[in-house]
Protein backbone atom coordinates (compact mmCIF):
# COMPACT_ATOMS: atom_id res chain seq x y z
CA UNK A 1 0.00 0.00 0.00
CA UNK A 2 2.51 2.47 0.97
CA UNK A 3 4.26 2.10 -2.89
CA UNK A 4 0.29 2.96 -4.30
CA UNK A 5 0.03 5.43 -2.03
CA UNK A 6 3.41 7.68 -3.12
CA UNK A 7 3.23 6.33 -6.69
CA UNK A 8 0.08 8.54 -7.15
CA UNK A 9 0.06 10.72 -4.18
CA UNK A 10 -2.66 9.44 -2.35
CA UNK A 11 -3.83 9.29 1.12
CA UNK A 12 -3.28 6.21 3.20
CA UNK A 13 -6.79 6.21 3.26
CA UNK A 14 -7.60 7.07 -0.77
CA UNK A 15 -4.67 3.73 -1.23
CA UNK A 16 -6.20 1.40 1.27
CA UNK A 17 -9.80 2.03 -0.06
CA UNK A 18 -8.30 1.30 -3.90
CA UNK A 19 -6.59 -1.81 -2.87
CA UNK A 20 -10.00 -2.89 -0.74
CA UNK A 21 -12.10 -1.94 -4.32
CA UNK A 22 -9.14 -4.39 -6.43
CA UNK A 23 -9.11 -6.82 -3.75
CA UNK A 24 -12.98 -7.10 -4.30
CA UNK A 25 -12.28 -7.25 -8.02
CA UNK A 26 -9.62 -10.00 -8.04
CA UNK A 27 -12.13 -12.29 -5.78
CA UNK A 28 -15.08 -12.24 -8.31
CA UNK A 29 -11.98 -12.58 -11.36
CA UNK A 30 -10.57 -15.50 -9.64
CA UNK A 31 -14.22 -17.45 -7.90
CA UNK A 32 -16.83 -16.27 -10.03
CA UNK A 33 -14.97 -15.12 -13.87
CA UNK A 34 -18.07 -14.59 -15.53
CA UNK A 35 -20.02 -12.23 -12.80
CA UNK A 36 -20.22 -8.25 -13.04
CA UNK A 37 -18.36 -6.36 -10.78
CA UNK A 38 -21.66 -5.66 -9.61
CA UNK A 39 -21.96 -9.20 -7.84
CA UNK A 40 -19.47 -9.23 -5.42
CA UNK A 41 -22.26 -8.65 -2.41
CA UNK A 42 -23.75 -11.64 -3.60
CA UNK A 43 -20.10 -13.61 -3.22
CA UNK A 44 -19.54 -12.28 0.01
CA UNK A 45 -23.17 -13.26 1.12
CA UNK A 46 -22.62 -16.36 -0.24
CA UNK A 47 -26.63 -15.61 -2.54
CA UNK A 48 -28.05 -14.74 -6.06
CA UNK A 49 -28.27 -15.82 -9.33
CA UNK A 50 -24.24 -15.93 -9.83
CA UNK A 51 -23.63 -16.80 -6.74
CA UNK A 52 -25.81 -20.47 -7.76
CA UNK A 53 -24.10 -21.13 -10.96
CA UNK A 54 -20.52 -20.08 -9.90
CA UNK A 55 -17.92 -23.14 -11.30
CA UNK A 56 -16.95 -25.85 -8.79
CA UNK A 57 -14.42 -24.24 -6.75
CA UNK A 58 -11.13 -25.74 -5.55
CA UNK A 59 -9.94 -25.80 -1.95
CA UNK A 60 -7.65 -22.65 -2.56
CA UNK A 61 -10.47 -20.89 -3.61
CA UNK A 62 -12.70 -21.69 -0.64
CA UNK A 63 -10.00 -19.97 1.96
CA UNK A 64 -9.96 -17.01 -0.59
CA UNK A 65 -13.67 -16.04 0.22
CA UNK A 66 -13.07 -17.14 3.74
CA UNK A 67 -10.14 -14.82 4.26
CA UNK A 68 -12.12 -11.91 1.97
CA UNK A 69 -15.59 -12.23 3.82
CA UNK A 70 -13.69 -11.04 6.95
CA UNK A 71 -10.72 -8.18 4.56
CA UNK A 72 -13.90 -6.95 2.91
CA UNK A 73 -16.88 -7.10 5.41
CA UNK A 74 -18.10 -3.95 4.60
CA UNK A 75 -18.73 -4.91 1.07
CA UNK A 76 -21.16 -6.95 2.13
CA UNK A 77 -23.85 -4.10 1.35
CA UNK A 78 -24.65 -3.88 -1.90
CA UNK A 79 -24.81 0.06 -1.17
CA UNK A 80 -21.47 0.49 -0.65
CA UNK A 81 -19.97 -1.60 -3.03
CA UNK A 82 -22.04 0.01 -5.51
CA UNK A 83 -20.51 3.42 -4.49
CA UNK A 84 -17.20 2.05 -4.00
CA UNK A 85 -17.04 0.93 -7.80
CA UNK A 86 -18.66 4.75 -8.83
CA UNK A 87 -16.01 6.14 -6.74
CA UNK A 88 -13.24 3.32 -8.59
CA UNK A 89 -14.77 4.07 -12.21
CA UNK A 90 -14.00 8.24 -11.56
CA UNK A 91 -10.21 7.44 -10.97
CA UNK A 92 -7.75 7.95 -13.69
CA UNK A 93 -7.57 5.22 -15.70
CA UNK A 94 -3.61 4.78 -14.91
CA UNK A 95 -4.42 4.34 -11.66
CA UNK A 96 -6.98 1.36 -12.16
CA UNK A 97 -5.96 -2.39 -12.15
CA UNK A 98 -9.43 -3.14 -13.53
CA UNK A 99 -11.96 -2.40 -16.29
CA UNK A 100 -14.79 -2.16 -15.15
CA UNK A 101 -17.23 -2.51 -18.67
CA UNK A 102 -18.37 -5.29 -19.94
CA UNK A 103 -17.12 -8.52 -17.74
CA UNK A 104 -14.33 -6.64 -16.10
CA UNK A 105 -10.93 -7.74 -16.29
CA UNK A 106 -7.58 -6.51 -16.41
CA UNK A 107 -7.15 -2.93 -17.44
CA UNK A 108 -5.62 -2.66 -20.52
CA UNK A 109 -3.94 1.24 -19.35
CA UNK A 110 -1.56 -0.58 -17.18
CA UNK A 111 1.87 -2.02 -17.31
CA UNK A 112 2.19 -5.86 -17.12
CA UNK A 113 4.53 -5.53 -14.10
CA UNK A 114 2.90 -3.21 -12.34
CA UNK A 115 -0.09 -5.55 -12.75
CA UNK A 116 1.53 -8.13 -11.88
CA UNK A 117 2.59 -6.57 -8.46
CA UNK A 118 -0.98 -5.79 -7.17
CA UNK A 119 -1.97 -9.43 -8.21
CA UNK A 120 0.95 -10.70 -6.09
CA UNK A 121 -0.46 -8.61 -3.36
CA UNK A 122 -4.20 -9.82 -3.61
CA UNK A 123 -2.97 -13.13 -3.83
CA UNK A 124 -0.68 -13.08 -0.78
CA UNK A 125 -3.46 -10.68 0.94
CA UNK A 126 -6.22 -13.94 0.40
CA UNK A 127 -3.80 -16.91 0.65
Amino acid sequence: MTQLRYEYNLPGQSANRLLNIELGLFLLAELMPMAPAEALPNLLNGGGGAYDERPIWKPRQYRYLSRARTLLAPYRSRTLWMAALQKYSQLPASMRAYNLAGLGGWAPEMGGSTLRKREDVFRKALG
